[in-house]
Formats: C-alpha cells, sequence, structure tokens
C-alpha cells in the first residue's frame, strides 16, 4: 500500500506545477534582471527560474535558492553541460559559477519545461 501511494503524490506535486495564468507574473517577479545589471542569486519558486533572464560576471558564482518542495538543477541545455548546480532539494541552495563569458540556455533535468538563460560577461 505504501508504495502505491508515492507514485500518486509525486504525480499531484508535478501537477500542480503546472497551472497557473502565464500572463500573471510569478512570485519573486519584481527580482528581474533590469537591463544587464549583475544578479548573484536565482530563485525557482513554482516551478519557476526568476529571473528568467540572468546576466553575471565570469568567475562569479549565483546562489540558487528552491522555494519548491520538489528538487530541482540549474543544468546547461546541452549534451556536454559546462556547469550544472546538482540536485537541490526542496528549501535548500545550491549555487553555479560561470567561468567562460558568452549566452547559456539552462534548464532543470527533473523537469525540462523549466528553462531560463544567462549572459556571461568579462
Amino acid at each position: 500500500m505504501r508504495y502505491a501511494i508515492l507514485p500518486a503524490l509525486l504525480a499531484a506535486a508535478l501537477l500542480a506545477g503546472c497551472g497557473g495564468d502565464d500572463d500573471t507574473p510569478a512570485a519573486g517577479a519584481a527580482a528581474t534582471n533590469a537591463g544587464s545589471a549583475p544578479v548573484t542569486s536565482i530563485r525557482i519558486a513554482d516551478f519557476l527560474f526568476s529571473p528568467e533572464t540572468a546576466t553575471v560576471k565570469a568567475g562569479r558564482p549565483i546562489t540558487v535558492s528552491n522555494a519548491d518542495r520538489a528538487p530541482h538543477t540549474l543544468t546547461q541545455e546541452g549534451q556536454s553541460p559546462s556547469f550544472d548546480s546538482g540536485t537541490i532539494k526542496g528549501g535548500k541552495r545550491g549555487s553555479v559559477t560561470f567561468a567562460a563569458p558568452g549566452t547559456f540556455t539552462y534548464y532543470c533535468v527533473f523537469h525540462p519545461t523549466m528553462k531560463g538563460t544567462v549572459t556571461v560577461t568579462r
């Protein structure tokens, strides 16, 4: 019986993050990255990265805070990711340091529809 409940709970948790109005800003959206001002943190809440588009200087870390209960990652898209936060459990923090300048897309390996972009400057 215990093993039948776990998949149902996991499915419910995943579905909870799928609703919502796309025209309504996510909680914490006030922390958006205006212009090219460097950011030092990205917040994950309601299965969204905030800010979704960020700018950071090369060699500087970005703290990734997970406000969801589900685990998440911040991982570069592509076959050989050059950055990956590893699993960040609900309520925990991780960090990512971007070594080289460029524009990179990232996603959550557990929830591939969660995506963002970071521009790394010198």
